[in-house]
């Protein structure tokens, strides 16, 4: 039975908080681009879903920005930015995030169709990381998703 919230592995001790982020440690800018990326890539496929339009209304609350800002970002989902337009001013470490969760987003229907993959593959060209790594931090993903189901299972949620 686990009777301490001191959780060691590896040797190593994990952060006070449990699923630690690290938006809100952003320029405020910086956040701002990360948020028009996810923008962007929810209306790749023509339509927002329930569960992206969550999980973009999730990564909102998470980057802290202004409720003006959040207004103007979500009339985004409407008429989306271009690529270009959301690269433009990105340090490598917004755009190593927003890859992520672009990651996370497109899989939010559990597919990740050729027209998403195109588009992680030219954010992760454009941030200099290894086209490779896609697929990582989408095995990474999916390994989430199961690690969240099974808490769901543990306590018979359905």
């Amino acid at each position: 039975m686990i009777t301490s919230l001191q959780i060691v592995i590896a040797g190593n001790h994990l952060p006070h908080l449990m699923l630690h982020e690290m938006i809100h440690l952003l320029h405020p800018e910086q956040r701002y681009r990360h948020a028009m990326l996810l923008a962007h890539f929810a209306s790749i496929s023509g339509g927002i879903t329930h569960e992206e339009m969550s999980f973009f209304e999730e990564r909102l609350g998470a980057a802290m920005l202004s409720p003006e800002r959040r207004e103007q970002l979500r009339g985004y989902l409407i008429e989306p930015p271009s690529l270009e337009t959301c690269l433009d001013g990105l340090n490598a470490r917004t755009g190593k995030l927003a890859l992520r969760d672009a990651c996370l987003m497109s899989l939010a229907d559990r597919d990740i169709d050729a027209d998403e993959r195109a588009m992680l593959e030219q954010l992760a060209e454009s941030v200099n990381v290894d086209k490779g790594a896609i697929d990582e931090v989408i095995e990474w993903a999916v390994n989430g998703f199961h690690w969240i189901q099974s808490g769901y299972d543990i306590l018979e949620l359905e």
